[in-house]
């Protein structure tokens, strides 16, 4: 018995290191070193591995993907391509080196193949420094000196293996390389989930962190203008606070409008307000069937933003930092000086008066003229040291002559302004927990010399997960980002300074005048209140984004249910401070610009609640190779609420200390206003697979809205969609060698649009203090007729029809994408007939209209690699394009009308009423034939009524217009559909066949790559007072003269009389000045002025130098990295021709200020960058 126990015993102790030794394993760790592998397979699994730093690199990179594995299959992946082999001792494991086996020279030779066994042309075998490339046969031959040596075996497409050989293994080798999966097997991020690319059936692109990389843009949407086919991004300055305007695939709709819904991990979200270096990846879903689980909110797309994961193992932390210098794209050339800007004031003024009006004895009041000042400026011009300011006598509203060349544009505006970025990331964790805590500061100074503009951003986020059980996991993610500006700001209200510089700006005026007073110039641009600080605007926000998740694994693999609630707070306050400037036109006397504005403080609350919960649930079951099953059905509900609170008061005390304690006149009334709204749905989706050839999926939600009356807010959007993977076809294997993947996409469906306001269904009487009468000692509170309630009030519907071809060819070297798409937005929230005027209210609205948009999408790519120097040289290049087009198929107009001059000029040529057949952003306008030649030739032509002269008298060299309808009048008809007198379709002025192409190379460590953005087609015409187009056209005392106006050939002039050679007609004025009437022919857009605004920009340049790995440990750091890039730096546009003081993406205005006209904006930048980006 004893005997037998100690047998027992003597087995149990053989067995169980044994048993141990075989436990199962689960571990998967990324991009961490030997050292943390082996630390953290003794915290989780209780192994003690003795290993010397001598025998093993401790401080290699290596990633293991082990799931109930065995610890020796654990220990070659720790271990890979180390010369090293252990003894496993239960629990305790001892590593050493093998014992160096000396071998003679040896030719080593053998073939590189697909994991099909099919060659691998030009494959690169690095042997050290040394490189070698396979044959067309995937064969190779060399001689290696001394064993053991280590094989770096690389081929675009494919996973890069290592292999060491000990010199003794049998010829020839087969080496295998494992496709990468970041080709067809990229894990896409779509609506509450993620799939392999090979599996889309939907409209969907992706792009990583790659892209984004280290381009030191204020926000993310820089970054993405022309990286994704569709999704259309435009920004019209570089204001760092400015937001994109954006859509995927077109116009969205012209009654409740919408936009692409932005979600940030999953929570609402703006662009605008992510650390561009947060992001792992953006993804677009772009047709119904992409986005129908998002229901309503993302019936116009969805773009996905998903932000960095931790990285298991020892903490990584990573810091990278840039300075910048920013310079304006396009550097106005205006005339400035001061003889010459007389000369041309003088010129337009006649040649609109034609010497039946004397020239007054001022310009525009704001400086004086007389015969005698003109004289003193021709003598200056002779003799340039003469004094700029002489006392004036006998004038009635100036006691100073100014002669000055003054550039106030130089005055205002610097030539560089800086930026600078900083950003510190710190990840890690284990297969318990994981961290991510990232922050950024970003600043960037003004683009004024005066002023002390400023922006400062601040970005914190921290990410965490934590395993509670193997089943069930917590994942909080919280965000902040805090933004302040200041600018300063005209004393008038809101007025736009760009405005104000071309009505006063003129050269004649100095700064300031001989007794130190400001010039009314001075004061009147706004300059004098720049310097003295006591205008000026103040923007500060603060977002908070908080989302704390659940994932509970049901059945393992099979059965998870997740569930999500979010909570978003975001504040802004605007403060606004706005002081008279005193100045002076003579000596002792002295005025206040915007005294009528008065001396103000006004704050503004904007606050904004958002909250959303999600529960959903995903099946997955295991049916076999040949069938893929994946089910998911959610809930979701959303709620948001918006506040506005204005309070303003007059007169401070003490302009330098401005406050609302501090205030003596009388407050304005507060004004509040707001609204809130609520969202609720269910949804599903089911995915079917079989053998990864035929794929389905069918998708619906069901949503409700309380923006709707109760008897319409639900509705049910469904979608479709499906592939064919011709690729899998057993039929197709002939193809494999060239072609990897062929597939076929179609997708339809229907989702709802609820962007209408949130109280459109009731009737609103609007409630008002009268200011001009008193009754009873006070003045009476009053209403007005209340608005109308449409007849009905639903969802707007938008059904898009897409068809999409995906290719990849040779080893996904070269692929292709292509889409077709059709979007039919239906019962769109638009005015129903007009009311007689006797009703006193506007026509309701309701879901009256209807609009078809057409489009296609392409995508190209080529990467490749060859060996350069013994080193392998990688490159890729590839290029975008799309396009679409609108247009309404239904709209109530029962009369054709196309709205009113007034709005059609404002437009920039775009009727203010929309009709059946209008294509979206079509320009009308007339046909101009030239100029004038002679009085012959005036005389033979249809007579009109434009105003080119005060006596409407045509002239040789005025703009000579097409009679289209033969009627023997220019005119506009009724202004009609079918009525439009001479008026044509000239133009559109939306953006058409916009493209990108990336390119890309690396080498040795070297990077350089190159991203074109452009626009193939745009028409623009320059609207009224756009003084840097029209110059003195627009108004005879504007200060504005574009150096291309500057009596060049291109002018008509009447000695010459070259009106077949000139663009520009018969110097005159008042031509496009804001009349908006048809009595201004420059007002009115024709085909002679209108602009072609397309246009091609590098849009990004980027050198940078990444430091080897010997380097780096020297260093004690895990990645160095050097780069320099350059934003925007050429841009080539036809634009220039005529207007070369335009950028052809800053053809607006700056809306953040009033009375401002096309080109009156904040400047685009270029950006030239140096930064450092370091791993420890």
């Amino acid at each position: 018995m004893r005997n037998n126990l100690c047998s027992w015993l003597v087995a149990l102790m053989m067995i169980v290191p044994s048993v141990l030794s075989a436990q199962n394993i689960d571990l998967k760790l990324k991009n961490v070193t030997v050292q943390d592998a082996i630390t953290i397979l003794h915290q989780n699994e209780s192994y003690s591995i003795i290993v010397s730093a001598d025998d093993v690199n401790l401080k290699q990179k290596i990633s293991i993907n082990a799931e109930n594995a065995q610890i020796q299959q654990v220990l070659e992946q720790i271990f890979a391509g180390q010369d090293v082999t252990w003894t496993i001792n239960g629990k305790s494991i001892s590593v050493t080196k093998n014992a160096p086996v000396t071998v003679a020279k040896r030719t080593v030779k053998g073939q590189v193949v697909d994991q099909k066994g099919e060659p691998l042309a030009g494959a690169t075998i690095l042997i050290g420094k040394i490189g070698h490339l396979t044959d067309l046969d995937g064969n190779f031959s060399f001689e290696i000196t001394s064993f053991p040596a280590r094989l770096d075996v690389s081929f675009i497409g494919f996973a890069d293996q290592s292999i060491t050989l000990a010199g003794t293994e049998p010829m020839p080798l087969s080496i295998i390389l494992d496709e990468e999966r970041n080709v067809l097997d990229d894990v896409v991020v779509v609506g509450y989930a993620s799939m392999k690319k090979r599996d889309l059936v939907g409209a969907v692109d992706m792009v990583d962190s790659k892209v984004i990389g280290d381009r030191s843009n204020g926000n993310l949407a820089r970054s993405l203008q022309g990286e994704i086919p569709g999704l259309n991004i435009q920004f019209n300055d570089s204001k760092p606070s400015r937001s994109a305007s954006f859509n995927v695939r077109g116009e969205t709709s012209i009654g409740s409008g919408g936009s692409a819904l932005v979600l940030v991990d999953g929570v609402e979200g703006d662009l605008n307000s992510i650390n561009p270096q947060d992001v792992a990846s953006v993804s677009v879903l772009k047709d119904a069937s992409s986005t129908a689980v998002y229901g309503a909110r993302g019936a116009f797309g969805v773009i996905l933003v998903t932000t960095k994961n931790p990285d298991k193992g020892r903490p990584v932390i990573n810091y990278s930092g840039s300075v910048s210098v920013n310079r304006r794209t396009v550097v106005p050339d205006i005339i400035t000086d001061g003889l010459t800007f007389v000369n041309w004031w003088k010129d337009a003024y006649n040649g609109y008066y034609n010497g039946t009006k004397a020239l007054p004895d001022h310009i525009d009041s704001t400086v004086p003229y007389t015969d005698a000042i003109y004289e003193e400026l021709l003598r200056r011009r002779n003799n340039p040291n003469l004094s700029d300011v002489t006392a004036l006598e006998g004038h009635s509203s100036f006691g100073w002559a100014y002669y000055g060349s003054t550039n106030w544009y130089d005055l205002f505006y610097k030539d560089v302004n800086l930026s600078t970025e900083h950003n510190l990331s710190v990840s890690g964790g284990n297969e318990h927990a994981d961290y991510y805590v990232s922050g950024r500061f970003y600043n960037m100074d003004g683009i004024y010399r005066v002023g002390n503009e400023d922006f400062k951003k601040y970005d914190l986020r921290a990410k965490g997960t934590l395993k509670v059980r193997p089943w069930f996991k917590i994942t909080n993610n919280i965000s902040m980002s805090v933004s302040n500006q200041y600018e300063p700001k005209h004393p008038r209200n809101n007025f736009a300074v760009q405005r104000a510089l071309n009505h006063v700006g003129m050269p004649l005026s100095p700064v300031k005048n001989p007794d130190g007073t400001w010039t009314e110039a001075a004061a009147v641009t706004g300059y004098a209140s720049f310097c003295e600080g006591t205008s000026y605007r103040t923007n500060d926000y603060v977002y908070l984004r908080e989302k704390i998740s659940a994932d509970i694994d049901i059945v393992k693999d099979v059965l998870k249910l997740q569930a999500d609630y979010s909570f978003n707070y975001t504040t802004r306050t605007r403060i606004d401070v706005q002081t008279p400037v005193e100045y002076s036109n003579r000596p002792g006397q002295i005025q206040l610009e915007s005294a009528s504005a008065g001396e103000s403080l006004t704050q503004n609350e904007y606050k904004t609640r958002y909250q959303a919960s999600n529960i959903y649930l995903t099946y997955n079951p295991d049916l076999g190779e040949n069938h893929n099953l994946n089910v998911l059905v959610g809930y979701n509900v959303e709620d948001k609420r918006y506040q506005t609170l204005t309070v303003s008061q007059m007169d401070m005390i003490t302009t330098s200390k401005p406050s609302f304690s501090l205030m003596q006149g009388v407050a304005d009334a507060p004004s509040a206003g707001g609204w809130t709204w609520a969202y609720m749905g269910a949804f599903f989706r089911v995915n079917y697979g079989f053998k990864s050839r035929y794929l389905v999926e069918v998708s619906g939600r069901y949503d409700g809205s309380s923006k709707f009356p109760t008897y319409s807010r639900w509705g049910f959007f469904p979608s479709a969609s499906a592939a064919w993977v011709l690729s899998e076809e057993p039929w197709m294997k002939w193809s494999r060698n060239v072609l990897d993947i062929a597939k076929i996409r179609i997708s339809a469906g229907s989702m709802g649009n609820g962007n209408v306001d949130p109280y459109s269904y009731t009737s609103e009487m609007a409630v008002k203090t009268a200011t001009d009468v008193i009754l009873g000692g006070a003045y009476p509170v009053y209403t007005s007729v209340g608005t109308t309630v449409p007849v009905s009030l639903t969802w707007e519907t938008a059904t898009t029809y897409d068809i999409g071809l995906d290719l990849g060819f040779f080893n996904n070297r070269l692929s292709f994408t292509g889409d077709m798409y059709r979007r039919y937005t239906t019962d769109m929230y638009t005015p129903a007939s007009s009311l007689p005027a006797v009703f006193g209210t506007s026509a309701p609205k309701g879901n009256n209209a209807e609009m078809m948009t057409n489009g296609w999408e392409l995508s190209l790519s080529w990467r490749d690699e060859f060996n350069l120097g013994g080193k392998p040289f990688s490159y890729s290049v590839k290029g975008m394009v799309w396009d679409n087009v609108s247009k309404i198929t239904k709209y109530e107009n029962a009369t054709g009308s196309l709205g009113t001059v007034a709005n059609y000029i404002k437009n920039g040529g775009t009727p203010s009423n929309y009709y059946v057949g209008m294509t979206v952003g079509e320009i009308w306008g007339y046909t101009v034939a030239g100029l004038f030649k002679d009085q012959a030739d005036i005389d033979n032509s249809a007579t009109h009524n434009f105003q080119q002269a005060s006596d409407k008298i045509t002239r040789p060299g005025q703009v000579k217009v097409v009679d289209l309808d033969k009627s023997g009048v220019i005119d506009p008809g009724e202004f009609k559909v079918n009525d439009h007198g001479d008026l044509s379709i000239i133009g559109n002025q939306q953006a058409r066949y916009r493209f990108g192409i990336n390119l890309a190379a690396n080498w040795n460590g070297i990077g350089l790559s190159v991203f074109l953005q452009g626009v193939g087609k745009r028409d623009w015409y320059p609207g009224s007072d756009a003084g840097y187009f029209w110059g003195k056209y627009g108004r005879p005392f504007f200060s504005f003269i574009p150096a291309i106006h500057n009596y060049t050939d291109d002018m008509y002039d009447p000695e010459k009389n070259n009106w077949d050679t000139a663009y520009w007609p018969r110097i005159t004025s008042y031509q496009s000045n804001a009349t908006n009437n048809w009595t201004k022919v420059l007002e009115v857009p024709n085909t002679r002025y209108i602009q072609n605004a397309a246009y091609v920009r590098v849009k990004n340049i980027q050198v940078d130098y990444s430091f080897n790995k010997k380097v780096c440990e020297k260093l004690h750091l895990q990645g160095l990295k050097l780069y320099l890039t350059a934003e925007n730096p050429f841009c080539y546009t036809p634009l220039h021709k005529y207007a070369p003081n335009f950028d052809p993406e800053g053809l607006s205005y700056d809306t953040d200020f009033a009375s401002a006209a096309q080109g009156y904006t904040y400047p685009i930048l270029k950006t030239f960058t140096f930064g450092i980006n370091v791993t420890f």
